[in-house]
């Protein structure tokens, strides 16, 4: 089996606004469990690449690395940048 991660961010509408970026996995019993998360004022290429330079200095080299997330531009360039050689898969 592949490690499979699935990550997104939300706009956030309150207080102090932003995007909260997340990033989740599936253990052997088929829980969610979070892998990391982060916050920053917008979504775009900065701050997808940012929370995924993070994101891989948090897990280190993995073989067949696999993401899904949406179709959001700027995690496409942000996973070509920091995980060339990861597949990227898109949920909807």
């Amino acid at each position: 089996m592949r490690p499979v991660i699935a990550f997104d961010g939300t706009h956030l509408k309150g207080r102090f606004g932003g995007t909260m970026f997340v990033a989740t996995a599936q253990d052997g019993n088929e829980q969610v469990y979070l892998i990391a998360f982060g916050y920053d004022d917008s979504e775009n290429n900065l701050s997808w690449e940012w929370f995924l330079d993070w994101l891989k200095s948090a897990l280190g080299h993995i073989d067949d690395l696999v993401f899904i997330s949406d179709r959001h531009a700027s995690i496409e360039v942000g996973i070509s940048k920091v995980f060339p050689y990861a597949t990227h898969t898109i949920c909807c």
